[in-house]
């Protein structure tokens, strides 16, 4: 008699043996799945982040400083990311990130420091980068430096440094790396993703 073909016995086993029925079900509704993931629409097409999230993260990389001429220390202290109320119409949509500034002072009197207090804040629009799985922030600028009693004579080179150091660290740097499961999420779901900045939270839509 002849011998049941491969195809034809592995039939007979599924019959006779409920467990195997179950596994082989469940690896291939695995297998359909993986395959076609990025077109089933019960998948999430967003990945949000609450701006509570994304300042505890940013606060990470903080206080940063800067000297200036080897006499003036500039300290940026937390940062925090909100929308820009400001936008103008026509205009991307914006992040606004407000800075606190210590900025210390040699005294004229002694060897002592002067420690002045002010703000800054720059706004940019974030942008995703797929190489990076990063959100940056592309046309950083500085929209106000105030410094409290601040020297007419010190507050032009304060600008700039205070400009030259929150561009480097918000716009040369991440404001945001997605995590591994955000990052597999993206893989898996989509081939790229763009930002929308939302009242309660910033969105990564998945294209």
């Amino acid at each position: 008699m002849a011998r049941p073909a491969i195809g034809q016995r592995a039939r007979l086993t599924l019959m006779r043996d409920p467990y195997a029925v179950g596994a082989y079900l469940s690896g291939s509704i695995a297998a359909v799945c993986l395959a076609g993931c990025s077109l089933m629409p019960w998948l999430p097409r967003e990945i949000g982040l609450t701006y509570p999230e994304l300042n505890e993260r940013l606060n990470r990389r903080f206080p940063v400083e800067r000297n200036i001429a080897d006499l003036i220390r500039v300290t940026l202290l937390r940062p925090l990311v909100t929308p820009a109320s400001d936008t103008s119409p026509g205009e991307a949509s914006r992040l606004a990130i407000a800075v606190d500034l210590d900025v210390k002072l040699p005294s004229l009197l002694n060897s002592t420091q002067r420690t002045l207090w002010g703000t800054m804040r720059l706004s940019g629009v974030p942008r995703f980068d797929l190489r990076s799985q990063s959100i940056l922030l592309q046309d950083a600028r500085i929209d106000r430096v105030r410094v409290d009693n601040m020297p007419d004579a010190l507050s032009a080179a304060l600008s700039r440094t205070a400009s030259q150091l929150a561009k480097e660290y918000f716009e040369e740097r991440p404001l945001y790396t997605l995590t591994a499961q955000q990052a597999e999420r993206l893989r898996v779901g989509a081939s790229a993703a763009q930002v929308e900045v939302r009242e309660n939270r910033l969105v990564l839509v998945l294209n």
